[in-house]
């Protein structure tokens, strides 16, 4: 989980968490990128709008350090400029902000399958 706004990283983490997922959680690119290559994890839950790199930069890094990495990119401001950039970068979904937890929690199950296992 990677976003600047610590209340919405606590919200997924804790939805994820309760489901059985590990998770790490970054506040900005570069330390989630140093993650990445730390650990081979199955998803990247993503804020767009952070300081010095957005969401979409950290994922198309993140995907060349781990090639078939699943990308969640979540926005207050789901507009054109955002999502067609994540959708080129393949960010398989575009979620607005705040989170549904019951739109987001199906979509990383139907994604990487149950957390039970401890899946990161």
């Amino acid at each position: 989980m990677v976003d600047d706004d610590r209340s919405c990283t606590e919200v997924v983490a804790r939805l994820l968490l309760d489901r059985g997922y590990a998770v790490d959680v970054a506040f900005e690119g570069a330390a989630a990128l140093e993650l990445v290559t730390q650990h081979s994890y199955a998803l990247l839950v993503l804020d767009y709008q952070m300081p010095g790199m957005n969401g979409v930069d950290v994922y198309r890094r993140a995907t060349e350090l781990r090639p078939g990495l699943v990308g969640i990119l979540l926005t207050t401001y789901p507009r054109v400029n955002v999502v067609f950039p994540a959708i080129d970068s393949r960010v398989e979904r575009v979620l607005a902000k705040p989170v549904d937890a019951d739109e987001f929690v199906p979509l990383v199950e139907q994604m990487i399958g149950p957390g039970g296992a401890g899946v990161r």
